[in-house]
C-alpha cells in the first residue's frame, strides 16, 4: 500500500504542479504542489477526525502530501488499490474519473 501510494503522489505533484509550491489554478481554487481545493483539506481532516491542517498548508509541499495521504490511503484502503484508480480518487474522489485525467496518470506513471 505505502509503496504504491507513494508513486500515486509523485505522479500527481507532476501532473497537478510540476511540482510548483507556489502554483494556483482555478481562479485560486487549487493552491499548491497538488493543486488541492479546500474541500481537500476538509476532507483530509475529517478523514484524519480531527482539524490537523489549515487551507494555508496547501501551501507548504510536505503538508500537502500528508493531507493527500490521508485522503489518497482511504480510498485505497476501500478498494482503488491500481495506480490510475487511485490516482483518479484524487481529481473526482467520489465519482467517475475523466479517461483524459487518467491518460494523463498513465502518461505519469510510465504506462
Amino acid at each position: 500500500m505505502t509503496n504504491t501510494i507513494a508513486i500515486v503522489l509523485a505522479a500527481l505533484i507532476r501532473i497537478e504542479s510540476a511540482g510548483d509550491p507556489g502554483a494556483v489554478g482555478d481562479g485560486g481554487r487549487a493552491v499548491g504542489v497538488l493543486q488541492m481545493w479546500p474541500c481537500a483539506v476538509q476532507e483530509a481532516n475529517r478523514l484524519a477526525g480531527r482539524q490537523l491542517w489549515t487551507l494555508d498548508d496547501r501551501r507548504n509541499p510536505q503538508l500537502s502530501r500528508a493531507m493527500a495521504w490521508t485522503i489518497l490511503e482511504h480510498h485505497y484502503r476501500r478498494g482503488n488499490t491500481d495506480a490510475v484508480a487511485l490516482a483518479c480518487r484524487w481529481r473526482n474522489p467520489y465519482s467517475h474519473c475523466p479517461e483524459w485525467y487518467a491518460a494523463k496518470v498513465r502518461r505519469a506513471l510510465g504506462r
